[in-house]
């Protein structure tokens, strides 16, 4: 069928949507550490429409730039992660940042490259701006919300090998538990691994993730994740039946949010590994308690695809 939806999935957070002409990815780590499975050549990605960025991070943003210069794709992300791909030389009038509340029409490549040549009715705008499609010639919208980054269980040096969703965390480590502990940990840890263990001292899988963490030239990313987002695509009536596909691609969330997401999501892609950030703060239960809340929040989604709960 034409209008069917399809996703396929490739590790971690990284989808690929394709609905109604449209071919939209959620996040592009698929370039990988040479010892990590790889489930899609970069390479062979060739026609893609639009990129969302759920964040800055190593395992999310990398390889945004590379497939964005071969297609042509808009990337749509936070300020961190629109700065970092200007610093790759991806063009400006690709880049689309965004901080959650904006909602974004989503437009077949075709028109967009109409409204370049003035072919079909434009968006105003002022004097010298791109031109770019009226948002009636839309075929889906994108809706952006503010999310949050998940926690980790404990500190790093007690950090578990594997995360139990079922695992009940109380209290907290000290008063000021947050995200910037996720960055503080990137910046001076994962940044600075074969400073830290020594190379002559890494076994070969660990190595090999080291010497890719180090090349940040050819993998973008930032240690800030620059702002967690949401994303809810809404495919409507053309896209089989009302659907509304959201990604949430961390254990974290703002409940008021949440709950105020309108139209509601019909498939809810969540992540589900760490501790579970609640308003910023950690939250005290499992993640599946959290995760039960949020699909709750949400106003109970037909159907939820967990994300982040793989060995990468």
């Amino acid at each position: 069928m034409e209008n069917k939806a399809t996703l396929e999935y490739f590790g971690a957070t990284t989808f690929r949507l394709r609905a109604l002409g449209l071919t939209i990815f959620h996040d592009t780590w698929l370039d990988r550490p040479s010892l990590m499975p790889e489930y899609l050549n970069i390479n062979d990605v060739t026609d893609v429409d639009y990129i969302l960025i759920s964040h800055a991070h190593f395992d999310h943003l990398p390889g945004a730039d590379k497939i964005a210069k071969r297609t042509g794709a808009i990337i749509i992300a936070n300020s961190e992660a629109i700065n970092r791909l200007r610093d790759a030389a991806v063009p400006e009038e690709q880049l689309v940042p965004v901080s959650g509340g904006e909602r974004v029409p989503l437009f077949a490549k075709a028109v967009r490259t109409a409204a370049k040549a003035g072919e079909v009715a434009l968006r105003g705008g002022p004097p010298g701006a791109p031109l770019e499609p009226h948002h009636s010639l839309a075929v889906a919208e994108l809706h952006i919300w503010p999310s949050l980054h998940c926690l980790i269980p404990g500190d790093h040096a007690t950090l578990p090998d594997i995360f139990d969703s079922g695992a009940v965390y109380q209290g907290s480590t000290t008063p000021f538990d947050s995200t910037l502990d996720i960055t503080r940990g990137m910046k001076h840890g994962l940044f600075r691994l074969k400073e830290i263990i020594g190379e002559g001292n890494m076994d070969e899988r660990t190595a090999s993730f080291a010497s890719w963490m180090d090349d940040k030239e050819a993998n973008v990313m930032s240690a800030c994740d620059g702002g967690q987002l949401m994303f809810n695509i809404l495919l409507g009536e053309k896209g089989g039946g009302n659907m509304n596909i959201l990604f949430n691609a961390h254990l974290g969330a703002y409940e008021g949010i949440v709950r105020s997401i309108q139209p509601k999501p019909t498939v809810a892609i969540l992540g589900i590994a760490g501790r579970a950030n609640l308003n910023g703060r950690p939250f005290d239960g499992s993640a599946a308690t959290f995760a039960t809340n949020l699909v709750k929040w949400m106003g109970m989604p037909e159907k939820v695809i967990w994300c982040l709960h793989d060995e990468w």
